[in-house]
């Protein structure tokens, strides 16, 4: 049974480097992912901004257009001035050019808030467009990274899985079935190493007569009462893995 424990713990340990480079790379596929998200809302938000800025832009011409036709009112009415024969006509005149006045003053005004909207907005525009070229630039570096390390991934995966294959064949398959329905239900760790009366994969103690059982050696595994992970007890020469 020791021999047995000792080959669980190799395969553990294969298990857990493959399971951190698939850690690894979806936590790249998460942040990419969250990235991508991001990056799409500020590319909403850039073409809604741009959007407006073109209505204001569209508005401030078709004022400019009103004030010059008002401008052009006043100065032909100021001209036929000379020419009035009467105060009649001469009332008459003057209102058209007190109106177009107010007319010109009135889009004057409008068009120094848009004026003043639109430097708002183009403000704004220029802190979005700049968080998304972060956040494109961001992406392309999480995709060139993947690029990179997805060759050193795969490799681990291969020759881990390759090695698990031949240290699963000294095992017996009820042993190696009930290694991994464990691993299966417990985060990827099946085996767990016990010292000091403590199980250190859930770090709760453990009878002292299963500690006693475990120190002395069984020909049945032993689980955890509380996780319920295969226990071992580490020989002197043997490296301590992760629980």
């Amino acid at each position: 049974m020791l021999e047995t424990i000792r080959t669980l713990e190799r395969i553990q340990k294969l298990d857990i480097e493959i399971a951190a480079t698939e850690t690894e790379e979806g936590n790249y596929q998460r942040d990419s992912e969250a990235a991508s998200a991001e990056a799409a809302s500020l590319a909403t938000a850039r073409d809604a901004s741009v959007a407006e800025i073109d209505t204001i832009n569209a508005r401030i011409r078709e004022l400019d257009e009103e004030i010059r036709k008002c401008g052009e009112r006043v100065q032909k009415d100021e001209k036929r001035v000379g020419g009035i024969k009467n105060d009649k006509e001469l009332n008459a005149l003057n209102k058209e050019i007190i109106s177009a006045n107010k007319s010109r003053r009135q889009h004057e005004e409008e068009k120094n808030q848009l004026n003043a909207k639109l430097d708002g907005k183009k403000a704004a525009l220029a802190v979005t467009e700049a968080a998304l070229n972060e956040k494109n630039a961001l992406i392309a570096r999480l995709g060139a990274e993947v690029t990179e390390k997805r060759a050193s991934w795969e490799a681990v995966r291969a020759r881990n899985g390759a090695l698990k294959e031949t240290e699963k064949a000294s095992l017996s398959p009820q042993v190696y079935k009930k290694y991994e329905n464990i691993r299966a239900k417990r985060g990827g760790i099946g085996l767990a190493r016990v010292a000091n009366e403590t199980c250190h994969a859930c770090f709760m103690h453990i009878p002292p007569q299963v500690y006693i059982i475990l120190k002395r050696g069984v020909d049945e595994l032993m689980t955890c009462p509380h996780c319920h992970r295969i226990l071992y007890v580490e020989s002197e020469t043997s490296s301590q893995q992760p629980a």
